[in-house]
């Protein structure tokens, strides 16, 4: 791109909960940015946002890319991998939701395509890398020594797209699979996801919560809580056990209150109330980034490690334990 440009051009696939706000934020709180051209298969809801922001809508994927700067695709997510290589085709720097893709095959198409073109162009919404709860968990772990458990806990209030197992791990639980990784800088080798009695929601065949439990190449143990039906509210939490100590990253900068021979504090509904902040980081350092002609956060090579796992996950739930088998990792990646 022209980096004289001052104000990004950037095109928004997807105006659904997070292709909105991800476009609010980048038209009234990220610099060096602005929102021209949105797109959703629902034109009224694309109109819609487009008249709030002074957009224009595009009539497809395709025509959004070609007269964009820079691309957030923030579509359903087995869209991701063919927009997503649309983006590269067009050599657009590109922001893309997790997950990369929901499938294997998906998620290495995309690397493969950003390997022929010889370049890094795609960014992955791993957003948790930006949130400031994990980033000082991370820069604390050398201070307690050898980290042998980590505790993790998500929690939703509802599952916005319908109850599966599957969709737990690939679209819910990956965020965990990716930043476990990232916090440990440790690769998975193998994964055990438990099942138990479900919650009284939970559509039959269908698990919720559910127990995953992965060891590292290094020999961390990860166990993730995944709930996502779980009625009360939006919950993230991380726990990091060490050889010298123990980390504990609660869920969020909440203020407690200690009144009324009472102590509590509030819980957001949304994943937006607790991770705000993440999001909006997470997009200035992709403008930014892509201002310098380069890349930021988790990359496609991410995205493909995380959909590998989280499928592996998948079968474990019938098949019992599971090896994690990651290609190696080539060297645009390193």
């Amino acid at each position: 791109m022209n980096h004289r440009v001052t104000r990004l051009s950037v095109g928004v696939i997807g105006t659904g909960n997070i292709g909105t706000a991800h476009a609010r934020s980048l038209a009234r709180e990220i610099s060096g940015a602005e929102v021209s051209w949105v797109f959703d298969a629902d034109s009224a809801r694309a109109s819609a946002l487009a008249d709030e922001l002074g957009a224009h809508v595009a009539p497809s994927a395709e025509q959004l890319i070609a007269s964009s700067d820079a691309v957030v695709i923030a579509s359903p997510d087995a869209m991701h991998a063919e927009q997503a290589i649309l983006c590269l085709d067009a050599q657009r720097p590109t922001l893309c939701e997790k997950p990369l893709a929901p499938t294997v095959g998906e998620a290495q198409r995309v690397v493969d395509a950003e390997l022929d073109l010889g370049r890094r162009l795609l960014s992955l919404g791993f957003m948790r890398r930006f949130d400031p709860g994990y980033v000082d968990l991370k820069a604390a772990i050398p201070s307690v020594g050898t980290p042998l458990i980590v505790h993790n806990v998500h929690r939703n209030t509802f599952a916005p797209y319908g109850l599966t197992s599957a969709g737990t791990l690939t679209n819910s639980a990956i965020h965990e699979l990716d930043i476990n990784r990232w916090l440990l800088d440790d690769e998975y080798a193998s994964v055990q996801v438990i099942v138990g009695r479900p919650g009284p929601d939970t559509p039959e065949g269908e698990f919720d919560p559910m127990l995953v439990i992965l060891t590292t190449e290094r020999g961390t143990l990860v166990e993730i809580e995944a709930f996502v039906n779980a009625q009360y509210g939006y919950e993230v939490r991380c726990e990091v056990v060490a050889s010298g100590g123990t980390l504990d990253m609660g869920d969020g900068s909440f203020i407690t209150r200690r009144a009324d021979r009472a102590v509590g504090h509030d819980v957001p509904e949304l994943w937006l109330g607790r991770f705000g902040e993440a999001y909006r980081r997470e997009l200035q350092a992709w403008v930014d980034a892509t201002h310098r002609g380069k890349t930021s956060g988790a990359t496609a090579w991410d995205g493909l490690v995380a959909t590998i796992t989280a499928n592996a996950a998948v079968r474990s739930i019938t098949e019992g334990p599971q090896a994690i088998d990651v290609p190696a990792r080539p060297a645009l990646y390193a």
